[in-house]
C-alpha cells in the first residue's frame, strides 16, 4: 500500500510552505502550534520581551483569559460554570488554576498582612477560618461561637496535648491556635471544595450531573468565597455584614443558573446546601482544632 505521507518534510523556515516538526508528538506542523498536541512549533527560547509580551495578552489585556475570566466571575454568577460546562473553555482559565490563583493571592495577603478570614454574619459572628487579631474585652473570653469548638474539646477530652493547652493562659491559646491554624487553613479551605461538591450532588441528584460538574461549580464558588473573605477582612462591621449576606445571594443565583428550576425550588435547596455546608464547615473546624491540640 502506498504511503501518504510525504517522504520528506521542508524544514526551510525562509520558505512560504515550511512545515515544522513538532518536538513533542512528531506531527507535521505548519503554523505557531502544533494541530496535534497544542504546543508551540518554535524551536528556539523565547526572548524575557516575547514571554512577558505573551503573558500580557493571554491573561491580563481585555481579551485575556484572566480578565474575560474574573469578570465572569465576579458579575455574572454561575456564568462561568455554564459556558465551562458548555464546552466553551479555551478563553477562560481552568477551574482548579482560578482556584489556586485566587488561594496564593488570599492566603499571601492574609499572612502578610495579618488579616482574619472569614464569613462575618451579625457584627463578629459567622464561619471563621483564620483570625490573626481578636477584640479585647469581656465577650472575647466567653464561650463565643469561635471559641466554641475549643470549649467542647476542653470540656470533653483528656490528652496531654488538650492539658497543656488547657493550662495556657488566654492570650497564649489565642496565638498557639494562631500559629498551628496558619499551617494548615489552605488545605482546609481547598478539602471543603470536593465536600460542596459532594453536597450539591446529594440535593440536585435528580438532574443526572456528573460528580466532577459539581466540582467545577464548587470551584468557582470558592473562588469567589476567597476573593470575598479578602475583600471583606478590611471592610467595617456594616459592610461586611452586606458582603457576606451577597454571597449568599451570589450562591443562589449561580444555583439557578447552572442547575434551573423554579426560583421558590432553588431557594430552598440553596438554604438547605448551605445548612448542611456550614455545619459540615463546623464538625470539620471541631476535628481541625482536636487534632492541632493533639498532634
Amino acid at each position: 500500500m502506498t504511503s501518504l505521507q510525504p517522504d520528506y518534510v521542508d524544514t526551510d523556515e525562509s520558505s512560504p510552505d515550511c512545515v515544522n516538526i513538532c518536538l513533542n508528538c512528531g506531527a507535521p506542523a505548519t503554523g505557531n502550534f502544533c494541530p496535534n498536541c497544542g504546543q508551540e512549533t518554535a524551536r528556539e527560547p523565547r526572548t524575557f520581551a516575547e514571554f512577558f509580551h505573551g503573558l500580557i495578552a493571554q491573561y491580563v489585556a481585555r481579551e485575556g483569559q484572566l480578565w474575560q475570566t474574573l469578570s465572569k466571575l465576579f458579575f455574572a454568577p454561575g456564568a462561568l460554570t455554564v459556558e465551562y460546562l458548555a464546552g466553551r473553555r479555551a478563553r477562560y482559565l481552568r477551574p482548579f488554576q482560578l482556584y489556586l490563583m485566587a488561594s496564593v493571592i488570599v492566603f499571601a495577603a492574609v499572612q502578610f498582612f495579618g488579616l482574619n478570614l472569614g464569613l462575618r454574619l451579625y457584627g463578629d459572628q459567622g464561619v471563621h477560618f483564620l483570625r490573626n487579631s481578636r477584640l479585647i474585652g469581656a465577650e472575647d473570653h466567653s464561650n463565643g461561637l469561635r471559641l466554641m469548638p475549643v470549649q467542647i474539646i476542653l470540656d470533653h477530652f483528656d490528652t496531654p496535648g488538650v492539658r497543656r493547652f488547657g493550662a495556657m493562659s488566654l492570650e497564649d491559646r489565642f496565638t498557639f491556635l494562631r500559629a498551628r491554624r496558619a499551617q494548615y487553613v489552605s488545605y482546609f479551605v481547598l478539602f471543603l471544595v470536593p465536600i460542596l461538591a459532594l453536597t450539591l450532588g446529594l440535593f440536585y441528584r435528580n438532574r443526572r450531573r456528573r460528580y466532577a460538574e459539581h466540582l467545577v461549580f464548587g470551584l468557582h464558588c470558592q473562588t469567589f468565597l476567597l476573593f470575598s473573605l479578602l475583600v471583606e477582612a478590611k471592610l467595617p462591621t456594616t459592610l461586611a455584614d452586606a458582603l457576606s449576606f451577597w454571597v449568599i445571594a451570589y450562591f443562589t443565583i449561580a444555583l439557578k443558573r447552572v442547575y434551573g428550576g423554579t426560583w421558590p425550588e432553588t431557594l430552598g435547596r440553596g438554604a438547605a446546601i448551605l445548612s448542611l455546608y456550614f455545619a459540615i464547615i463546623s464538625v470539620a473546624n471541631l476535628l481541625l482544632v482536636f487534632a492541632l491540640l493533639t498532634l
